[in-house]
């Protein structure tokens, strides 16, 4: 358990929504992941009859990993974070000691840009950094 709040943000006229901050599920003491909350947030998308538009990360999760990519497999939409997370990427990669990990938020489809708008569906979103 992370104790992390997962969202989906979605637009009633258009049915188009953003999941945001998506848990993949991780047991400390085998080391296994698993899928179990973002399972159930594309149930709870499927029941509602929503489209994924967007999956979003808030910035880079140090108390949990994301389902993003696992996310983006299941329901073909991009992905995006913050640009700062290359910051927080080139510092992890010396804590962790990966000199090959790509520190470039490769990892994303959309890097945003403080000020950058964007839209779930019909609904207008301006991205803001948050330190």
């Amino acid at each position: 358990r992370t104790f992390s709040i997962q969202y989906v943000v979605a637009d009633p006229e258009t049915r188009k929504c953003a999941i945001i901050d998506p848990v993949l599920d991780f047991d400390e003491r085998s080391g296994a992941t698993a899928t179990k909350n973002a399972d159930a947030i594309l149930d709870f998308v499927r029941e509602q009859g929503f489209e994924v538009e967007w999956i979003l990360d808030t910035h880079p999760h140090a108390d949990h990993l994301s389902a993003a990519r696992y996310l983006k497999e299941k329901t073909g939409a991009p992905t995006a974070i913050g640009s700062r997370v290359t910051e927080v990427q080139e510092l992890w990669k010396g804590i962790y000691n990966w000199p090959d990990f790509p520190a470039d938020g490769s990892q994303w489809d959309r890097l945003f840009a403080q000020g950058d708008t964007f839209a779930v569906g019909s609904i207008p979103a301006k991205v803001l950094f948050s330190p």
